[in-house]
């Protein structure tokens, strides 16, 4: 039953929508005949109040239904190409975001951030961290002979060059020995140091506190060869503090031993003959330590090594470790699982500087490190090979995958890698990896590298967001046989090697030993101005989505210079698979997007202004081939594209299939010499192409050579001539199966009248040559 307040409420309805349907005769007039249109989805209302098709605008494609079909970068996307979307509803443009630079550091203005740092190399013993702009001394030494310690009744004081033979451990009579000092401490002590070179090894067994007045007035100068200068052993020593001293000697500088939470701060470790520092697990459990503040240089083998155990490493700067006598290693920070239990070590390092190490700067083995605010840079060997800036491996026995974040760093100016990781897991973000040299003997210069294990095959996998990669050699980020994901990063500017080869900046492929696929995403990124190929993929998989590919250069011997290229394995023959989704193409040489004897769908994207190489050829939007060798046909699917402004061809299908839809191609210009200009052209190949738009091409619109193609509702106008059909190797052009589609009238002055019917003309025109692919990249 319907209530009272509900039947007023329609008996209202209908009153006031007969008040408005009078109101409205009225106003036209009673003796006047009403036409009301109603019009369906994709038709607007003439005048006279007919129904029409609602024309399409410059840059959609008219459907069957009578929809218009955007092409190119879809309408509704958040966020512009190179740009990621941020939870907020703003877009961030790819590279850091100057608020993401660490602390120490500032934005560059290009996407980038540099570290804030003295123009100059310090002296030895003086340092700078990040945001210091000058170099300084570890720790000021302060006022009389034991300056800023804070001394008590309990303290045990030391000064070798008391001379009264009455020593017992006052202000007044010294020790002479630090060591005598450490054995007379009760639990948590202060033993203070004034001025002197102790020429001593020294335990420490029980908690104390080594305090001297600074590091440039108080040494401890280890004597046994092969011996540490500073010993802490045990669990009975957790808690001890080393601070405000200078470490050298013939063996490891300060080896911590099953001690916990040892803080060692403002210290210089410099010139020993072995590690630096070394933290090491004992039988009966972790070391953790912290070092803070601190210099550590000049020393062998190592600067700092963790060995199943756990260390922060703060404010610190680690720089010129040389290799051992052996000639091995001279790595900056180690960190790596127990030789005998496999526990992984974990290390922290933030606000430092790792710099002019040999052989690497952090070196991460089947353990887990996180680098933080810090700079790694200007890694050199003596040998002149390797030099990396970061490594990350996996122990092979048992299997342990190294695991490190690098976030708000700088890596910079190292050689041959500036990030490599092998089977193990990286995550880069907010990170400028950036002038990775070749090695002397001209190998690589990579800015990252991903590749599976050597031994095992194990993949590795890495993570690189909201960074920027520039100025490296060879390759920007090189994925072989593993896993990489790239978001919001630019790559840019990478430069050929030491050869005139590569300067690529997205380097994909097969694994060359097990044939393992790579598997790349790259999204909402700018890769720029790279040489011989934007994005390279061989016989692997990628998605490429809202990312700007650009302005890729030619290499030294003035070849390439493609946009994204996709190829099957040249070893063994593993075809590609690539998406390419809402992305722009622009402004890059021979070919903007190239399909080699593989597969790719390209999608909701813009291909255009693609330049021709330096004797004219090429300069094709979209190329499809297949493999010369192997015969393998490319297979490509273009859809709700924007294919213009290109040379030579928009799109070109060699003996390969191909599917064009809801897509424009216009606008390709004739090469030098005025010949070619073909919006698209298929040579022994097949394709299909439907609701399409090819328009004002300087030669044919669709250029069929030998070959099967199928036109359906499409338009093909302003073109020399809109469809050319010629014999090619005693193979007929067939059209067989078109309709729908629409051409320019024949003899009509405005190219935009058109027929229903499409006529193909033979004209004897001679198809462009095929591209070279580029070669496979080297990996070990």
């Amino acid at each position: 039953m319907v209530s009272f307040r509900e039947w007023i409420a329609r008996w209202t309805f209908v009153m006031v929508s007969t008040w408005a349907l009078v109101t409205t005769l009225a106003v036209m007039g009673c003796g006047d005949q009403v036409n009301v249109a109603v019009c369906a989805a994709g038709e607007v209302a003439r005048e006279d109040a007919a129904c029409e098709r609602k024309p399409c605008g410059p840059e959609e494609i008219t459907l069957e239904t009578g929809a218009c079909q955007p092409v190119g970068l879809p309408p509704d996307m958040a966020c512009r190409p190179g740009e990621l979307a941020l939870e907020s509803g703003e877009c961030q443009p790819a590279g850091v975001p100057p608020e993401a630079c660490g602390e120490g550091f500032a934005g560059d203005g290009n996407g980038g951030c540099k570290a804030i740092l003295p123009e100059d190399e310090c002296p030895e013993g003086q340092m700078a961290i990040p945001g210091e702009t000058s170099c300084r001394e570890v720790a000021p030494c302060g006022d009389g002979p034991w300056g800023d310690i804070p001394v008590d009744v309990n303290t045990q004081f030391v000064d070798q060059a008391y001379a009264g033979g009455d020593s017992d451990g006052t202000m007044t009579r010294p020790w002479t020995k630090i060591q005598m000092a450490i054995d007379e401490a009760e639990d948590g002590d202060i033993v203070a140091v004034t001025d002197g070179s102790y020429a001593e090894n020294v335990w420490i067994s029980d908690k104390v506190r080594l305090w001297g007045r600074c590091p440039g007035l108080v040494e401890i100068r280890g004597r046994k060869r092969g011996a540490p200068a500073v010993l802490m052993l045990g669990d009975a020593a957790t808690g001890t503090e080393i601070r405000s001293l200078a470490v050298t000697g013939e063996g490891v500088g300060l080896r911590v031993w099953g001690a916990r939470d040892v803080t060692i701060e403002q210290v210089w470790v410099h010139g020993t003959e072995s590690k630096g520092i070394l933290a090491q697990k004992a039988t009966r459990g972790r070391t953790s330590m912290v070092l803070k503040g601190s210099l550590v240089e000049q020393n062998h083998d190592t600067g700092v090594f963790v060995e199943g155990s756990d260390a922060t490493i703060e404010s610190t700067v680690v720089r010129a470790t040389q290799p051992s006598e052996d000639g091995d290693f001279g790595r900056g920070i180690g960190v790596q699982n127990a030789y005998d239990t496999g526990d992984r070590a974990s290390v922290t390092l933030r606000a430092c500087v790792v710099e002019q190490n040999h052989e690497m700067g952090v070196f991460v083995y089947g353990s887990d490190a996180t680098i933080e605010a810090t700079v790694v840079r200007a890694t050199p060997r003596a040998d002149g090979t390797g030099g990396r800036g970061i490594e990350v491996q996996a122990d092979d026995n048992p299997y342990e995958r190294g695991s490190v974040t690098v976030r708000a760093s700088l890596v910079e100016q190292n050689h041959e890698v500036g990030v490599f990781v092998e089977g193990s897991d990286a995550t880069i973000e907010s990170t400028v990896v950036r002038a990775t040299q070749p090695s002397v003997d001209g190998n690589w210069g990579r800015g990252i590298i991903v590749q599976n294990d050597d031994d095992t095959g194990k993949r590795g996998s890495v993570t690189v967001r909201a960074s920027l990669v520039e100025e490296n050699h060879d390759v920007g980020v090189f994925v072989g046989g593993s896993d990489a994901t790239i978001e919001a990063t630019v790559i840019r500017a990478t430069r050929p090697s030491a050869d005139g080869t590569g300067g690529r900046g997205i380097g994909a492929q097969a694994d060359d030993g097990t044939g393992e696929r790579a598997s790349v995403t790259v999204r909402a990124s700018l890769v720029e101005r790279n040489h011989e190929a934007g994005v390279i993929v061989l016989g692997s998989d990628a998605t490429i989505e809202s990312t700007v590919v650009r302005a890729t250069q030619r290499n030294a011997d003035e070849e390439f210079g493609w946009g994204i290229g996709v190829q099957d394995d040249p070893d063994t023959g593993e075809r590609a698979s690539v998406i390419v989704s809402a992305c722009v193409v622009e402004q890059n040489q021979e070919g903007g997007v190239l399909v080699f004897g593989s597969d790719a769908m390209i999608e909701a994207t813009v291909v255009r202004a693609t330049d021709p190489s330096v004797d004219g050829d090429f300069g094709w939007g979209i190329g499809v081939q297949d493999d010369d060798d192997t015969g393998e046909r490319g297979s490509a699917i273009v859809r709700a594209s924007l294919v213009e402004q290109n040379h030579q061809v928009g799109v070109v299908v060699f003996k390969s299939d191909a599917t064009i839809e809801v897509t424009i191609v216009r606008t390709t210009q004739a090469r030098k010499g005025n010949t070619f200009g073909d919006g698209i052209t298929i040579m022994n190949g097949a394709a299909k192409i439907q609701h399409a738009m090819i328009t004002g091409n300087a030669r044919a619109g669709v250029a069929n050579f030998g070959s099967k193609v199928t036109i359906l509702a499409t338009i093909l106008t302003c073109n020399a001539f809109d469809l050319n059909g010629e014999t090619e190797d005693g193979l007929h052009a067939s059209f067989e199966g078109s309709s729908g589609w629409q051409c320019t009238r024949r003899g009509a002055e405005d190219c935009a009248e058109t027929d229903d019917r499409c006529h193909a003309e033979t004209a004897n025109l001679e198809p462009p040559p095929p591209v070279e692919p580029l070669p496979q990249l080297p990996q070990r």
